[in-house]
């Protein structure tokens, strides 16, 4: 299983290009909450993403990442909510 730790604090402040780099995004990514789902339910392999300092993220960014691992059989979403 791939493991990937996400920061709240980076993404305030990087924002989307926090998210491209962590999560290898590809170059059509649409730097926005319907892109990132997108891309979050096309994972092909088991992969746990962690989302530690989510207090300074927005509930809708978090809730994507709920959304995406509901759908998919190889994401599994943590968070320190």
């Amino acid at each position: 299983m791939k493991y990937i730790k996400l920061d709240g604090k980076k993404i305030k402040k990087e924002s989307h290009d926090y998210l491209i780099k962590k999560l290898d995004l590809p170059d059509y990514y649409g730097r926005n909450l319907d892109a990132l789902y997108d891309c979050l339910t096309d994972i092909g392999v088991e992969t746990q993403i962690e989302l530690i300092n989510s207090e300074y993220v927005s509930m809708d960014l978090i809730d994507t990442f709920f959304d995406a691992a509901l759908e998919s059989d190889f994401l599994f979403f943590v968070c320190d909510e």
